[in-house]
């Protein structure tokens, strides 16, 4: 059996891609929504770059052998279906298109050695149209707009940031380590380079209290940024995280049902960009998605539809699989 290591995590988006880790865990790891759980508050490392070679090595020699397996066997016209079975989801009927370097911030190693695994990468598997990667403002920052043009050039396609909010104060709350106006920075700065941007944005991080200034800021932050895709989530209290001791102790109120519709209801209205937005994650309520400002109307009245429901036939409509409180 060959061995390599996969990433912690990965976004929705890159379910069918080929997963290279880069990184152990996060750097930061102080997200009071997220600390104590995904990454279970354990140690941020880099991995060496022979680390990685040997892996994408490894996964190159793994995947040929599942190709020329079911090619032998009459299965080549269903390479998707042989490598699912065998619990490989990066290898597809049209090849390996896409892959994904994790853990959370693969945009914290040097730029010059970030380039030599792209390199590295793309010389493997040469059918690749798409790299990707996670990023955190405060990173991207750091790197000058010539690094981040070389990493384009080098075949970095996409980053996902997770900018949750666009409000100041919640940023502050949430431990969140930018400010909307570097998150407004890093963001502009993306696309500048022509990388395709992704922005997560939390529904639910305001909680009852702080909703509307949620809504509103975070619209104003999306605006200014203009990114490719806005990606929602709705906020799950998790055990052992900062949050779940305020929601514990009644200093955090959990938004309902209603109240996250109304919250997206508001969000969506607020937003003047020329975006895809997805509702692409199993907490969400609705499966909210299109084009901006082109289907914007579509996707209100698909809100208000359900606003309009009887409270009881609502929260049979619209419950998610997974629970977003205890």
């Amino acid at each position: 059996m060959p061995e390599f290591e996969l990433p912690a995590i990965r976004p929705p988006s890159e379910s069918n891609s080929l997963l290279i880790r880069v990184t152990r865990n996060c750097p930061w790891n102080r997200c009071t929504f997220c600390y104590g759980t995904l990454y279970d508050r354990q140690k941020f490392e880099l991995r060496s770059i022979d680390e990685i070679k040997k892996d994408i090595r490894e996964l190159k020699n793994f995947s040929e052998s599942l190709i020329k397996w079911a090619k032998n066997n009459g299965f080549g016209d269903r390479l998707g279906d042989v490598a699912r079975a065998n619990g490989v989801s990066w290898v597809n009927n049209d090849g390996i298109k896409t892959a994904f370097l994790g853990d959370s911030n693969s945009l914290i190693v040097q730029t010059d050695t970030l380039v030599e695994i792209l390199t590295f990468l793309y010389q493997t598997f040469p059918d690749l149209e798409r790299v990707t990667s996670y990023s955190r403002a405060k990173t991207v920052l750091r790197k000058s707009p010539d690094e981040l043009q070389k990493l384009k050039n080098a075949g970095l396609s996409r980053l996902h940031i997770g900018l949750e909010t666009g409000d100041n104060e919640l940023l502050a709350e949430i431990d969140k380590g930018a400010t909307a106006d570097e998150m407004v920075l890093a963001g502009k700065r993306i696309v500048e380079a022509g990388i395709s941007l992704s922005e997560y944005v939390v529904l639910g991080l305001g909680g009852k209290d702080k909703w509307h200034q949620h809504a509103v800021e975070t619209a104003r932050v999306l605006n200014s940024i203009n990114p490719n895709f806005i990606r929602l989530r709705t906020l799950m209290v998790k055990p052992n995280t900062p949050l779940y001791e305020k929601y514990i102790k009644g200093e955090f109120h959990l938004s309902s049902c209603e109240d996250i519709l109304i919250e997206e209801r508001t969000l969506i209205e607020h937003m003047d960009v020329q975006s895809q937005l997805v509702s692409d994650h199993i907490s969400n309520y609705l499966p909210v998605d299109g084009k901006l400002p082109e289907e914007k109307q579509r996707m209100l009245e698909l809100i208000d539809g359900v606003l309009s429901m009887d409270p009881e036939l609502r929260a049979r409509t619209v419950q998610p699989e997974a629970l977003r409180s205890i």
